[in-house]
């Protein structure tokens, strides 16, 4: 049901596109595909590894991150038996199976004076380039993100704060008759902005 009509044709091509099934785990995909491809079975298979990319950021989704850092994942690849986890990353990415993320880390790198070398200044334009976060990430994910995210933003811009809405008082007085500190604090956000997002209680 999860992989169509055309289930059993591409499972015979590919069988470890078994662990797209929601409770499959990466030995069973394994066994199926031992069974379907016999000798020709390997760790190593562009297919198994491209799969179990797959599974590694869907596990990661359902623990709300819905990107990892690429150094993780070559870990978490090579714990699952994938020869050459870099490279598998690299051909995942060619095959646009999974997106790439650049995050900055740090302050940039400060500008020299006029009469610094130009072997310093190639240096610390290195140290700019290494300071970048690689996250990785499938693309369902990334473009739920960013629906998410212009959702948001609309409703931040078309909803005035409630401050603005000339109820100052009303709200400090519904501030100090919370019944906690927690929920007053969660009062004033909600008088400050005109979309609050609340977790982490009920």
């Amino acid at each position: 049901e999860v992989l169509g009509e055309d289930a059993a044709g591409r499972l015979a091509a590919d069988p470890w596109l078994l662990l797209a099934v929601p409770g499959v785990r990466p030995q069973q995909a394994d066994g199926f595909a031992r069974a379907v491809l016999g000798p020709e079975c390997g760790p190593g298979d562009v297919r198994r590894s491209l799969a179990v990319l797959g599974w590694l950021l869907a596990q990661a989704e359902v623990k709300g991150h819905t990107a990892l850092d690429a150094p993780l994942l070559h870990k978490a690849l090579a714990q699952y038996g994938v020869p050459d986890p870099e490279a598998a990353l690299e051909e995942a990415i060619g095959e646009g199976t999974v997106l790439v993320f650049q995050e900055a880390l740090g302050e940039p790198a400060a500008e020299g004076g006029a009469a610094e070398e130009s072997e310093k200044a190639e240096e610390a334009e290195e140290a700019e380039e290494r300071a970048v976060r690689v996250l990785v990430g499938r693309e369902t994910a990334a473009l739920a993100e960013e629906s998410l995210a212009d959702g948001l933003a609309r409703i931040v811009n078309t909803c005035p704060g409630p401050d603005q809405d000339g109820r100052g008082a009303d709200w400090e007085q519904a501030v100090a008759a919370a019944p906690s500190r927690s929920a007053g604090e969660l009062v004033r956000a909600a008088a400050g902005h005109g979309l609050v997002v609340h977790t982490g209680g009920e």
